[in-house]
């Protein structure tokens, strides 16, 4: 097996059947001995937010000398981003050799149960070993889709439950309301644990209240209001949280702020579980972290800002936070986004600050129409241009944009890495 195979395994469109339970997950797990058992978790749900909070809590638990395993997704350049010891990826030797471990006791669990798994079910799978086997003290696990049905939520009640927001996105897995998704997110809320989570909407906020109670869960509810101070620019975030003042994040938008206190209640809920976090660990934490393709300025002159901003959610903070930072700007953007999503809707809450969009194809097989996107753009009376691949874009981008010129580029992430990685 090379990591082509196991990108075959891990990282396609494979898996049969609608989960109604995670009892496949439980099969797999339990043919790999369950290694799940063996550690302690943060478990992480939300539309948007993951990431970022799971960035700035492994930055502080690296700061503490916690030994902690990182599980995110999706990656923007290469898969062993994904999973992550103390900011190093796991290597291409110890991923095939435990996908090559996994692989049969899939085959088994498929032909016993007649359906085939999700790629992301082997994929953490593979994870929870790695995480094992190399002792991990912690474990910041990131659910893929929703909560209570996700591959992740086979984990008996982590030592903190995190959800970061809720939105539109994913509908047709989740549910059609926000409501609906909530419900499907708060399944990660699990019997005498703890849950850290923002101030959302009553309907939501009570949700999440009625999970925890009914799993005799402690709620821990972030306050706008606590949040003090707030300075905001194009290289950082300066705010103050409860004593902790003049806290420094690089992650840019008013939304990390947010993404930052969660990190840091769930930080003082570990203390009180016995781990040692002392408060300027959580401050050079914070400073430190880092989260590629999320409001990232990878440029100075043009300043290039890249945003996988691919939802009504996160459209909006990408909107608000560009207001905040280039409220007197004209802006280039390029967008990128897979047509079973919403895409002029969501392109429209820019047009106010564009100076002209540059559209192009994510993916050629899901992505949008690049020139049947700028066409209607154009039809609605702001410039626009279609690319037929990132390169193109990149390549035009390079040779005529001025060095004052403000380029933002959002949509899906496919789109984000790939710019990112042609960019520099």
């Amino acid at each position: 097996m090379n990591m082509t195979d196991v990108i075959k395994l891990v990282n396609t469109n494979r898996g049969t059947g609608k989960k109604e339970s995670l009892s496949r997950m439980s099969l797999l797990m339990k043919k790999m001995g369950n290694p799940q058992e063996s550690l302690k978790y943060v478990h992480i749900a939300g539309t948007n937010g993951k990431g970022s909070t799971s960035a700035f809590l492994a930055s502080i638990l690296n700061e503490s000398d916690i030994k902690v395993g990182v599980y995110t997704s999706p990656h923007l350049e290469r898969i062993n981003e994904r999973i992550q010891i103390n900011g190093r990826e796991i290597t291409d030797e110890e991923f095939i050799r435990l996908t090559e471990a996994v692989a049969p006791l899939v085959e088994e669990v498929e032909r016993e149960l007649d359906e085939v798994l999700y790629s992301f079910e082997i994929l953490t799978a593979v994870a929870l070993a790695y995480f094992s086997e190399h002792n991990c003290e912690l474990v910041i696990l990131e659910a893929g889709i929703g909560g209570r049905l996700d591959a992740t939520n086979i984990i008996e009640t982590p030592l903190a439950a995190i959800i970061t927001s809720i939105g539109l996105d994913h509908m047709k897995v989740l549910g059609e309301s926000k409501e609906q998704i909530a419900l499907e997110k708060a399944g990660i809320i699990k019997h005498n644990g703890v849950v850290i989570f923002p101030e959302m909407s009553p309907s939501i906020d009570d949700i999440v209240l009625k999970k925890a109670r009914s799993e005799k869960a402690v709620p821990v509810q972030i306050r706008q209001s606590d949040i003090l101070n707030v300075r905001l620019s194009e290289d950082d975030s300066v705010f103050d949280y409860k004593d902790l003042k003049n806290i420094s994040i690089q992650l840019l938008g008013r939304h990390q702020i947010s993404n930052a206190v969660l990190a840091i209640e769930t930080a003082k809920i570990l203390q009180g579980k016995g781990y040692t976090i002392e408060a300027s660990a959580i401050k050079n934490g914070l400073m430190k972290a880092k989260w590629p393709g999320r409001m990232e300025k990878i440029s100075e002159e043009p300043t290039v800002i890249i945003d996988g901003a691919h939802n009504p959610e996160g459209i909006e903070h990408l909107k608000n936070n560009l207001l905040r930072l280039f409220p007197d700007d004209k802006l280039i953007f390029v967008v990128g986004m897979m047509k079973d999503k919403a895409y002029m809707e969501m392109i429209r809450t820019v047009f106010p600050q564009a100076e002209k969009i540059l559209a192009v194809s994510p993916d050629p097989y899901r992505g949008f129409d690049a020139e049947e996107t700028a066409q209607k753009i154009v039809s609605e009376g702001i410039p626009a241009k279609a690319f037929e691949s990132v390169e193109s874009v990149v390549n035009n981008l390079k040779t005529s944009a001025q060095s004052d010129d403000k380029i933002v580029v959002f949509g899906s992430l496919y789109l984000i890495g790939e710019f990112r990685t042609i960019w520099k």
